[in-house]
């Protein structure tokens, strides 16, 4: 089975989402994404290239259940 649906923003969120691999990519940084389709829930891998690097405002880290 194969998933064909239109990824759409309105319907993703972080919770949804783990992060599977984050590695060096052509002088770079690309991270891979594991998801399920909103539409059909198929497991989904996504990947990226980071574009940019800023400072957070934020405690780390962020889900301290992680951890427990």
């Amino acid at each position: 089975m194969s998933c064909d649906h239109e990824l759409d923003a309105e319907f993703l969120h972080p919770s949804d989402a783990d992060v599977l691999e984050i590695a060096d990519h052509d002088g770079g940084l690309q991270v891979k994404f594991a998801l399920a389709c909103p539409e059909c829930g198929h497991s989904l891998v996504l990947e990226s290239a980071v574009e940019s690097v800023e400072e957070g405002e934020f405690d780390l880290p962020l889900d301290d259940e992680l951890y427990d």
